[in-house]
């Protein structure tokens, strides 16, 4: 099995690897199908499996396993600074040199937002993985690359997009691209932040289903596999290089599904070149503020209520805790039916049949990354009964901080939520990344934050968001040449995205990394809410002006 078809085959498991030693130390160690990597620490390896299942998904270990990302989106450039910076000529701040790199759904390429004015393209590079019969990158053999010459032809035709199939049957990266990077439309009233830079888009492939089943993920939602995104990314870095020019790259994705302390693959792999120069990593905080999606353990006894309301294929919910002390547990159906007195013990797997339930919960305990001391309990609740499920922890050391997470809200087909929530440590993965900037959004018209505006901070403490954005009835471009409005924190990301292209603009001569960006757009924010910072506005509201004109 070649990788081209492992990527797109059913029947092969994906699992990133961690301590990439060499072509040598993967075939000896985890003898695959075959793989691909993403630098010398990062890889990706496939395994044709005959019976996949999770006992095989959970093959080698927590932290191998592919996370399921889904998009955080359901007047915002004088209120960001973005306007009053290009009433100063002498700025000239429009993005110039400056590439910007979505990971999304694709682009509407004939949109006229992506157009210059001699009816050329923006687009510098475009990547579809969901184009089978492509032959890929250089580095990744899958999916097709269209390059901007074959762009500008397909612009020449009647109809573009029968030369170029690639379409973008969603519209939230074509959106996100807009807010980013689009052109001015004086009859639209719209213009995007940094409209004289160019694009690198990937479009990214939907989840196997196997991943889908595994995490309980609705097959008509989208949603998209870490391997996937972190092969975006470094797909955008490598035309960036090649290019010779910065770029700031918008993933406008997110997961619970995590320690929701940046130590996951997508989050570290971001993390890292954020520190190169001539790099910037923006991604979005998350909608999960008000899911009810997060409880915190602070009890050495404790009882976790989960409430499923109604009728639902299955669901995920993760447990995470650290040593020293040990943890045991017991799962109480709504009936009285008990799972009881389960030793949390890393690699083990256990399995209940509810018989008056009709449903199946199975319990995984593992080491999440090799990064972090953090261990975790995996729930697959399998058709579960609606009512209240417990979840009874008993921890023997006597200092627990410790905290279980739902997946996001479009991954539940039905309301299931945590009776006793915290709003707080939802930021959801890759923005609890380190040195990368999460964006979260507020309502420019009112000042008020985002409703759904995922909180901080990290568990560890580390303070997110960075900042907040205008994130609430939003304008951009649409497919078919339309446009509308968003509301959600992947727009605030796609706001602060283009926000950071002028700042490396501005910069550029000084080779700004995408860390010294971030604090730029953190020394510029506008301080929201006590104390300071502080978990709902992080550093406070973006503004360009402030962030580009400061000694």
């Amino acid at each position: 099995m070649t990788c081209r078809e492992a990527v797109y085959s059913e029947n092969a498991l994906d699992y990133i690897i961690t301590n990439y030693r060499g072509r040598e130390y993967i075939e000896e160690y985890y003898n695959p199908d075959c793989y691909m990597t993403y630098d010398d620490i990062q890889a990706v390896i496939y395994q044709e499996i005959q019976q996949i299942n999770s006992e095989n998904i959970e093959k080698y270990g927590f932290s191998s396993i592919p996370n399921i990302y889904g998009l955080m989106s359901e007047e915002a450039l004088e209120e960001s600074g973005v306007l009053r910076i290009r009433r100063q000529p002498y700025l000239d701040l429009y993005g110039q040199g400056i590439l910007i790199g979505l990971v999304d759904t694709g682009i509407d390429f004939t949109h006229e937002v992506f157009r210059n004015a001699d009816n050329t393209t923006r687009i510098v590079s475009l990547w579809d993985q969901t184009v089978i019969e492509g032959s890929g990158t250089e580095q990744f053999p899958y999916g097709r690359v269209y390059g901007r010459e074959e762009i500008n032809q397909a612009l020449q035709e009647e109809n573009p997009q029968s030369v170029i199939q690639s379409r973008d049957e969603i519209g939230h990266g074509t959106f996100l691209a807009g807010v980013a990077a689009g052109n001015e439309v004086e009859r639209e009233e719209f213009s995007g932040v940094a409209p004289l830079s160019e694009l690198v888009i990937v479009k990214c492939k939907q989840a196997k289903k196997s991943y889908r089943d595994y995490y309980g993920v609705p097959g008509d939602v989208p949603a998209y596999q870490e391997n996937d995104i972190m092969a975006g990314v470094a797909y955008i870095l490598e035309v960036a290089r090649k290019e010779r020019r910065p770029v700031a790259v918008c993933v406008g994705m997110g997961t619970n599904m995590c320690t929701h302390d940046g130590d996951s693959n997508l989050p570290v792999f971001m993390d890292r070149y954020t520190a190169y120069r001539d790099v910037t990593m923006v991604s979005c905080a998350g909608n999960e503020g008000n899911a009810r999606h997060h409880h915190h353990i602070t009890r050495q006894e404790e009882s976790i209520e989960i409430d499923v309301e109604g009728n639902l294929e299955g669901f995920m919910s993760q447990l995470w805790w650290q040593t020293p002390g040990s943890l045991t547990l017991s799962v109480v159906s709504p009936s009285g039916d008990t799972l009881s007195d389960i030793r949390a013990v890393s690699g083990t797997r256990r399995r209940k049949v509810f018989a008056r339930e009709n449903t199946v919960v199975e319990l995984y305990f593992g080491i999440a990354q090799e990064q972090t001391r953090s261990q975790v309990v995996v729930f697959r609740f399998l058709s579960p009964r609606t009512g209240i499920w417990k979840v009874n922890v008993s921890f023997t050391h006597t200092a627990v901080d410790f905290h279980m997470w739902l997946p996001i809200r479009q991954f539940l087909s039905s309301d299931v939520f945590f009776l006793e929530p915290d709003p707080d440590v939802t930021i959801c993965n890759p923005g609890s990344g380190s040195n990368l900037i999460a964006a979260s959004a507020y309502n420019a018209a009112n000042g008020a934050l985002y409703l759904q505006a995922s909180r901080g901070f990290t568990p560890r403490g580390a303070v997110k968001p960075d900042i907040v954005a205008p994130g609430v009835n939003i304008s951009g471009p649409y497919p078919r040449n339309m446009y509308g409005t968003m509301s959600g924190t992947s727009a605030a990301a796609a706001l602060t995205t283009g926000i950071s292209a002028l700042c490396m603009q501005r910069y550029r001569s000084f080779g700004i990394s995408g860390i010294s960006v971030k604090e730029t757009l953190i020394r510029g924010a506008v301080p929201r809410g006590e104390p300071y910072p502080n978990t709902e506005w992080g550093y406070g509201v973006v503004n360009a002006y402030e962030s580009v004109t400061q000694d």
